[in-house]
């Protein structure tokens, strides 16, 4: 695959490559990290798709096993602040009662969710971009729609 052509497909999903990124990680500094270390991965490997139509499913699949591997190494090591007034992440003042409820679910959970109904990726997609069987994906849309509600309605009940 020629630079050029590289870079085109990787710029037409690059939006995409952000969200699934920030629905693993949640962290602004990590998801550019993940994002440039599976775009530096996928350039490495480039030779090895060989349907360019499957861009997308490919490097979003790159970019999720990534992103697996920094929650690993995020759970080997325990960081405490030397300071209680140490600086909190905020999170984007555009957040709504979805955006919290969806911060809160797991990221295997956020993920699918982010795919269908922000990306428009169908279960079939879905189940080839992040490596599961379509199964999986289902099970994990309702889990994730459950909670969701779950979430959502205990919200509205302590507001009302």
């Amino acid at each position: 695959m020629k630079a050029e052509l590289f870079g085109a497909e990787a710029r037409r999903i690059e939006k995409l490559l952000y969200r699934v990124a920030w629905s693993y990680l949640g962290n602004g500094q990590d998801v550019e990290d993940a994002v440039q270390d599976a775009l530096v991965k996928a350039w490495e490997k480039r030779d090895t798709l060989r349907d360019i139509g499957q861009f997308r499913p490919w490097m979003t699949r790159i970019l999720t096993n990534r992103c697996k591997d920094m929650l690993r190494r995020r759970k080997r090591w325990s960081f405490y602040p030397l300071y209680e007034d140490t600086a909190q992440v905020e999170m984007p003042e555009t957040e709504n009662a979805v955006t919290a409820a969806m911060i809160k679910l797991k990221p295997e959970l956020r993920i699918v969710m982010t795919l269908h109904y922000v990306d428009g990726y169908s279960v079939s997609e879905m189940a080839e971009a992040l490596g599961i069987p379509e199964g999986t994906v289902k099970t994990r849309m309702r889990n994730a729609r459950r909670q969701l509600g779950r979430t959502l309605l205990i919200e509205w009940e302590e507001n009302v």
